[in-house]
């Protein structure tokens, strides 16, 4: 019965681990959307300047 608890606190971990590396790229991503948003309202600007 020992095995079954191990098995789930395993189980536990890895989601864990996987929703980690998840929410990481999400953040890592989000900056380089924020920064392409960023270029393109300033063209938009830019643009409208002219």
């Amino acid at each position: 019965m020992r095995w079954v608890t191990n098995r789930n606190a395993q189980n536990l971990i890895e989601y864990t681990l996987v929703v980690a590396v998840v929410s990481a790229a999400v953040v890592a991503m989000s900056t380089y959307v924020f920064r392409a948003v960023q270029a393109a309202q300033k063209e938009i600007i830019r643009e409208a300047q002219e």
